[in-house]
């Protein structure tokens, strides 16, 4: 229970207010006072004790009126109210109960009993506080969930539609079939298969880093020797778009806090990307350097369409699909940067994305260097 609960005393005698106030008084409660229903339903409404001990007997206004209107507003309904009163009658209790009152205290004050209540419902408010932010969560995870399905299922059905279909042609026309006609048609296969590999992959990717089973090693790794073979892997496939991938590092060695596979996967992914969103012709730039806190950062820059500030906020979502898409009819699933982020989160480092409309985009990956 939090030491600086707050708690609402309702009456409109003072010497009551005094006993409460020295039995309160070393219980670290931050104590606010309300000497009518009327001044108690505003600063209920304003102010959001945690628990209400409310007197019935006054003038105006009486506990009971007071209760039901804290009770019909849906800022104060969930607030636990205790009634304090003279009164003995099991009538009077069960009213109370009615309207949504807790508990009772009976005056005159026995200290130990009204701590001992107070702080027991108080308890039970901050459990029930935890579950109603614990049922948000969930109710948030299961439309995530139906939404992440659904989703999927149609990321998945494209591809299979393609092999579906490439695969019946071959099954029908098999004897009257060129051999290049079969080719194209086991090459439609061949890529809807790899489509469907890329989003298990990246499905998995997923469920492991959510579920905390990623497994991530960091130690002291030369980036370089990471990202040169990917460089010149990148740069075969840049010439089927006669697109050009520089390269700049003016040092001999980059050593970074990180997890070799998993910066392996970050650096494949955006250097992926750079060469399947720029167009035809043009260049990509790849740069590592030495930043002056020692941070290893590496810079992609592409040549594309550039990415808009609103598209921009979403870019490391899941199954974010922007206006940009793959120049050359490659697939994108949606869930590369998603997964970029958490990694890059995992391993402590940062990664952000300058871009402007017709002007490219650059992606930022930073790790923590041999400082640490």
């Amino acid at each position: 229970m939090s030491s600086h609960n707050t708690v609402l005393i309702v009456d409109d005698t003072p010497e009551n207010i005094g006993v409460l106030f020295e039995c309160l008084a070393h219980q670290n409660f931050h104590i606010l006072v309300a000497e009518n229903g009327k001044n108690a339903l505003d600063i209920a409404e304003h102010k959001h004790p945690d628990l209400i001990l409310l007197d019935i007997m006054m003038p105006g206004i009486d506990g009971f009126e007071t209760c039901r209107q804290l009770k019909s507003n849906t800022e104060t309904q969930d607030i636990p109210v205790i009634f304090m009163t003279a009164l003995s009658d099991t009538s009077n209790k069960i009213k109370g109960f009615q309207l949504g009152a807790v508990d009772y205290i009976t005056k005159p004050f026995q200290q130990y009993e009204v701590l001992a209540r107070i702080k027991t419902h108080l308890s039970l408010r901050q459990l029930q506080k935890q579950l109603e932010v614990q049922n948000e969560q969930l109710i948030q995870l299961n439309q995530d969930k139906n939404e992440f399905l659904g989703i999927a299922a149609h990321d998945i059905k494209n591809p299979l539609g393609a092999i579906q279909s490439a695969a019946e042609v071959i099954e029908i026309d098999y004897d009257t079939m060129s051999k290049t006609d079969l080719l194209k048609r086991a090459t439609n296969i061949s890529n809807a298969t790899r489509q469907l590999f890329t989003l298990i992959d990246n499905l998995l990717d997923i469920n492991a880093i959510e579920s905390g089973k990623s497994k991530i090693s960091l130690s002291m790794i030369d980036m370089l020797t990471v990202l040169e073979p990917l460089v010149m892997r990148y740069r075969l496939q840049a010439k089927k778009k006669n697109i050009v991938i520089q390269f700049q590092a003016s040092e001999t060695q980059y050593p970074a806090f990180v997890d070799e596979n998993t910066l392996t996967q970050i650096l494949d992914n955006l250097i992926s990307n750079a060469v399947k969103y720029s167009p035809y012709d043009k260049q990509v730039d790849i740069r590592i350097s030495l930043q002056d806190n020692k941070s290893i950062r590496c810079e992609i820059q592409d040549n594309g369409l550039g990415i808009s500030a609103l598209e921009q906020e979403k870019l490391f979502q899941k199954f974010s699909k922007l206006t940009p898409r793959p120049t050359g009819g490659e697939h994108s699933t949606g869930l590369g940067l998603f997964i970029v982020k958490k990694l890059v989160d995992a391993m402590k480092g940062k990664v952000w994305c300058e871009s402007e409309e017709g002007e490219g985009t650059t992606f930022f990956v930073e790790f923590l260097g041999d400082a640490v």
